[in-house]
């Protein structure tokens, strides 16, 4: 009866302690997967648990493969993601017709603040990557976005945009071929073997061209031999006459050397006597006035003396009449005896 009673504890004990790590497993799972819950739910929405970010709003025309949680990149690195998307609404549209759509970017606290100039557009790593949205800017040169403040985005350029162009390019050249029937083709063809033909024509007549201009090429090449010819022979005559040419320039230097020497001289010396030339001037002009004079006066009385050469010894008679003075100095000619 007492081993039985032993053995029924000990199981239970042994049941009793099952139970308890099964229950510790049990929430420790439940805590795993609310941790990877709360971590897939921050992952989606794109929003982080590092304080201190900021948020910045942009719109686009066109966001095609942009999401809730697409990536931010600031310059090329990862910069936060993108936090919510809004369609605009009719008012907005009306006031703002070029775009259609506005997200929020969760940019991390490490990010520079956003200037006013900053260019925002989607871009790809590669063609089949997934889609980001690029912040470009270089917040020195304009003021930063204020809270209320949106930036315009560039839209991406999509692959299906891209298709729809190459389809329009094909049917345009399609129509340009005519339609891509069987006259339209050999309308085409005939077309080209005329333009072939009139390709051939103008061939044909520029032959003549080019070999006029081969002449004139060996022409040039002829002048060109000559005129190294030429410099030839002037850098050997060059060569030939180097110290002459030295010599004589050597000689102009120092007879311009000596004319210099020579004009310093006259000008020191005209300096020098400049009071003398100038009383020698003076007194020249007057014995020149006074010559003048004396020579008119002695003309009229030797013309008197020989009409009547008595008089040197009587004398006698009125004295024959004297041009007034003035009027002698003033003269440029010999004035007339009357």
């Amino acid at each position: 009866m007492t081993l039985g009673i032993d053995i029924a504890g000990y199981g239970g004990d042994r049941i009793l302690k099952n139970k308890t790590s099964d229950s510790w497993i049990a929430l420790a799972v439940i805590a795993c997967s609310a941790v990877l819950f709360v971590a897939l739910a921050f992952g989606l929405t794109g929003r982080f648990l590092v304080p201190g970010g900021h948020h910045v709003r942009v719109r686009f025309h066109d966001i095609t493969g942009i999401k809730v949680s697409s990536q931010a990149k600031y310059a090329g690195a990862r910069a936060g993601t993108v936090s919510s998307v809004r369609i605009l609404s009719a008012a907005e549209r009306t006031a703002d017709p070029e775009n259609l759509v506005e997200i929020t970017l969760d940019l991390l606290p490490d990010v520079p603040p956003v200037s006013k100039n900053a260019t925002v557009s989607i871009a790809a790593d590669t063609l089949l990557s997934d889609k980001f949205v690029l912040v470009q800017d270089d917040p020195d040169t304009a003021p930063h976005l204020g809270k209320d403040d949106v930036l315009q985005g560039i839209s991406p350029t999509t692959f299906d945009e891209l298709t729809r162009n190459v389809d329009d390019a094909i049917e345009g050249v399609r129509k340009v071929m005519g339609g891509g029937t069987a006259d339209s083709a050999n309308d085409i063809l005939t077309r080209i073997h005329k333009l072939v033909d009139e390709t051939q024509g103008l061939l044909t007549g520029l032959q003549p061209v080019v070999t006029d201009a081969k002449t004139v090429l060996d022409d040039a090449k002829v002048a060109l031999t000559d005129a190294r010819s030429a410099a030839a022979d002037a850098r050997s005559l060059l060569a030939d006459n180097k110290d002459r040419i030295g010599r004589a320039v050597s000689r102009l230097d120092s007879a311009a050397g000596s004319i210099e020497s020579l004009a310093k001289k006259g000008e020191t010396l005209l300096r020098d006597n400049e009071k003398n030339l100038t009383r020698s001037v003076s007194d020249f002009r007057v014995t020149s006035e006074n010559l003048k004079v004396t020579t008119t006066y002695s003309k009229f009385f030797l013309r008197d003396l020989a009409e009547r050469p008595s008089r040197l010894i009587w004398g006698g008679g009125k004295p024959p009449a004297l041009p007034d003075q003035q009027k002698i100095l003033d003269s440029r000619q010999a004035v007339p005896m009357r």
